[in-house]
């Protein structure tokens, strides 16, 4: 993981072990660059990434790097856009209707598969979701971005997520 020191937070020592490089501009050096269009790898590219943002990608021999930038030769690596996960859970079937809530792994293995930001679909532990959002947003701990959805509110449901018109309508009120 590349961080960028350059961002609005101070990462706490948790989330430092798992950046490898922090600087402020980091210039990727000869990557091949697949930018998620479907169009084909680009070869020997420069990728300029400044306070957390890619600022530029150009190829290796044209590419104006800042004075600055700390610049990781990448001969052999492939630079791909952060993936985006529509459809995630913070838990996991354990079968028999337990369900075993990942609050600590599942944000660190998403982040380790290339995933930097979640949408999560429905929760067993929406406070605990939005605990973890809020401990990733300030850099106290490793994840992707995460966009948290409710409670789940189904009448018909397996045990974990039955409720009565009453009980939703006080999970809806609920701060």
């Amino acid at each position: 993981m590349v961080g960028c020191s350059g961002l609005a937070q101070t990462l706490s020592p948790d989330v430092k072990q798992f950046v490898k490089v922090d600087a402020p501009v980091i210039a990727l050096e000869h990557v091949r660059v697949i930018d998620g269009t479907g169009a084909a790898a680009i070869e020997d590219q420069t990728v300029v990434i400044s306070n957390g943002k890619v600022k530029s990608v150009s190829s290796a021999a044209e590419a104006t790097i800042p004075k600055d930038a700390k610049v990781l030769d990448l001969h052999g690596y492939t630079v791909i856009p952060g993936l985006v996960g529509m459809h995630d859970h913070m838990f996991y079937p354990m079968g028999n209707g337990v369900y075993g809530e990942m609050a600590y792994s599942f944000p660190r293995l998403y982040l380790a598969a290339g995933v930097t930001t979640i949408r999560t679909t429905g929760s067993l532990e929406p406070y605990t979701d939005l605990e973890i959002k809020h401990k990733i947003d300030n850099g106290e701990s490793p994840g992707p971005k995460i966009h948290p959805a409710g409670p789940y509110l189904e009448a018909k449901a397996v045990g974990c997520c039955r409720r009565t018109s009453s009980q939703a309508r006080m999970t809806v009120r609920k701060p």
